[in-house]
């Protein structure tokens, strides 16, 4: 005479989705075995089932290993997506600070780029202004030298007629 509510047939897989909702809610205590409900069989007292469906009784201990390592599968699976994005979330912070600090050294390198750059021009100017001032100084420097060589040749032409008078 069979006990359960559920038919008792020979395949599980009708309640394999049911009793995985069921086992998913809570972990037992110990571990509980199944059985169809057949007369035949007797609950020893260390929680394991005798009887004629030894079968069956090896099939939910399979079924309920399986879930279970399923379960820690992907409790472990989790956690290990879990470190993968703390990981990307840290190496997402480090090269948005890397850029930071390029764009803070790249603003620097500009503006010592520009500061370089003004002092170049100035120096130029003040190069070009001495090259003019020198060119000048030189002419001023030819004109005076003639002025004093002219006169001084002039005088020596008339005391050599002089000279050349006596």
């Amino acid at each position: 005479m069979s006990s359960s509510v559920f038919p008792s047939t020979g395949d599980h897989s009708f309640f394999t989705g049911y009793l995985d909702d069921i086992f998913s809610d809570f972990q037992p205590q110990s571990q509980l075995f199944f059985s169809s409900g057949s007369d035949n069989s007797t609950q020893k007292p260390n929680g394991s089932i005798s009887g004629s469906d030894d079968g069956e009784t090896n099939q939910w201990e399979v079924t309920l290993l399986i879930d279970e390592r399923r379960k820690k599968r992907k409790i472990s699976n989790r956690e290990s997506a879990r470190r993968s994005r703390v990981r990307k979330q840290k190496h997402l912070e480090n090269l948005k600070n890397q850029v930071t600090r390029y764009k803070t050294g790249n603003q620097e390198l500009i503006n010592r780029l520009r500061f370089v750059n003004h002092n170049g021009q100035m120096l130029q100017r003040e190069n070009e202004r001495l090259r003019s001032a020198s060119v000048m100084l030189q002419q001023t420097l030819t004109n005076l030298h003639q002025l004093l060589v002219v006169p001084e040749l002039h005088h020596q032409n008339l005391r050599f007629c002089r000279a050349m008078q006596l």
